[in-house]
């Protein structure tokens, strides 16, 4: 596994560099800012010795750009909800397992300090993870968030614990593809149908591999069945553009 940080429109330096200075501390392989607000040159000062790594980091202007190549990325927020589906979160230990079965890049994505991330990016992830913090105050420093998740992450990597096979992207990709054209048979409210195929892609991601190729196998003989099989075909050609 590659571990991948993603850090989208930071605002202060001072986490930027904190940031740095945690990619040394927990073996982080590539560090990508989308669209910085914070002076890089300022952060080198909170960097350290970690300074150094600001030469490596890779800017670009769009989080889908920074999740090129990824096979599972996983973001943050403090605001989770099992009434959303976009905010339906698993626990840091639950995602560091996810990221464990990964034979790829795992991206760890995080948002601004004002207001996180938006909606349309919590989107492009494939799972949402949530610190468990006190209700009085749930809202962490990004770079404290950023620490406690990479540890847990390097501590499951790490111990070399096995788990299961986890599903590759393009079985996650036909498996949203398949879950949307059936939806869009079912129901007549576009809301519905991106609630469903979100559902069954984030199912997905945290499914083995054996339950995903399952379930895929199901959805894939339902839409050949009922005739939506051309649709889930186009859907899946987009997806690769």
């Amino acid at each position: 596994m590659r571990l991948r940080l993603v850090a989208v429109g930071l605002e202060g330096p001072f986490n930027v560099g904190q940031l740095l200075r945690l990619s040394e501390n927990f073996d982080v392989d590539e560090v990508y800012l989308v669209s910085p607000v914070a002076s890089l040159s300022e952060a080198s000062r909170w960097a350290a010795r970690a300074s150094g790594r600001l030469k490596n980091v890779a800017v670009v202007s769009s989080l889908d750009e920074a999740l090129r190549g990824v096979e599972l990325s996983i973001c943050t927020s403090d605001e989770a909800s099992a009434r959303d589906v976009l905010r339906t979160a698993v626990t840091p230990e639950e995602a560091a397992e996810m990221a464990a079965s990964r034979g790829g890049t795992v991206a760890l994505v995080l948002g601004r300090e004002s207001v996180g991330l938006t909606r349309e990016e919590l989107r492009r992830c494939d799972v949402l993870s949530a610190i468990p913090t006190s209700p009085k105050y749930t809202a962490m420093n990004v770079s404290n968030a950023a620490a406690v998740l990479l540890y847990v992450l390097y501590r499951q990597v790490g111990g070399g614990r096995r788990v299961a096979e986890a599903p590759e992207r393009r079985s996650l990709d036909l498996l949203e593809a398949y879950a949307r054209a059936l939806a869009m048979n079912v129901y007549r409210d576009q809301r519905d149908v991106e609630e469903v195929a979100l559902s069954a892609r984030k199912a997905a991601a945290r499914a083995s591999r054996v339950e995903a190729e399952a379930l895929l196998t199901l959805l894939s003989k339902l839409c050949s069945r009922i005739g939506c099989e051309s649709r889930a075909r186009e859907l899946i050609e987009s997806y690769s553009k």
